[in-house]
C-alpha cells in the first residue's frame, strides 16, 4: 500500500480555508449576539408605565404581557401598519418617561426615544409595539404586578431592552411557589 502525501501548499491551503469558514462562523455570531445586546450597552436608562396582564403558556412556560402606556399614541399622516415610529420621551416629576411626541423619521440623539413598530391605526391613534411587551420568569413565581413599571435601556437607534421591573420604585419582589412534578 502506498500512502498518498499532500504537497505542503495545499495542506496550507486547506488550513487557509478553515480559518476563513472559523473567522466568517465567529463573526456571524458575533454580530447576532452585538445586534442582541446592544441596547443594554447603552447608557441610557427609563423607566416606563405598565398596564401588565399574566398568562402561562405550556410551550413558553410563564410570561408576563406589558402593555406600555406609550403603546398607543396619536395617528401621524403618512405611518402605515407595520412601519417605523420613534416616540420621543421626557420625564414627568415621577422619573417615570412618558409620551412627548412621535415622528415617523429618527429624532436626533439629543432626544430621549424609542423606536416601534406600528401594529395597528384606528381613528386618530395607532397602537405600537417596541419588542419589549413580554417578560419571561420561572414557573411558580409569583409578585404583585400593580402599580408596576419597567426599567428599560435604550440604544442610540431607540432599540429598547428590559432590565428590571420595579414596584413603587424598587425591584420587585418575586416569591416563589415548590412546585413538584405532580402539582
Amino acid at each position: 500500500m502506498q500512502s498518498i502525501k499532500m504537497d505542503p501548499k495545499s495542506k496550507n491551503k486547506e488550513y487557509l480555508k478553515l480559518a476563513i469558514i472559523l473567522v466568517v462562523f465567529f463573526a456571524i455570531s458575533g454580530g447576532f449576539l452585538l445586534y442582541v445586546s446592544y441596547p443594554l450597552l447603552s447608557t441610557k436608562t427609563v423607566v416606563l408605565a405598565t398596564q401588565p396582564v399574566d398568562p402561562f403558556d405550556l410551550v413558553r412556560g410563564q410570561y408576563i404581557v406589558i402593555r406600555y402606556e406609550i403603546g398607543t399614541i396619536p395617528f401621524i399622516n403618512g405611518a402605515e401598519v407595520g412601519g417605523k415610529v420613534y416616540v420621543i420621551l421626557k420625564e414627568d416629576v415621577n422619573g417615570t418617561s412618558i409620551y412627548k411626541t412621535e415622528s415617523l423619521d429618527k429624532p436626533s440623539n439629543d432626544n430621549l426615544f424609542i423606536k416601534g413598530q406600528i401594529k395597528s391605526i384606528y381613528g386618530g391613534s395607532m397602537r405600537v409595539e417596541y419588542g419589549i411587551e413580554q417578560y419571561f420568569f420561572e414557573r411558580g413565581a409569583r409578585f404583585d404586578t400593580r402599580q408596576m413599571t419597567v426599567k428599560v435601556k435604550l440604544s442610540d437607534m431607540g432599540g429598547a431592552r428590559i432590565v428590571e421591573l420595579l414596584q413603587d420604585g424598587e425591584p420587585v419582589k418575586i416569591s416563589y411557589e415548590n412546585k413538584t412534578l405532580t402539582s
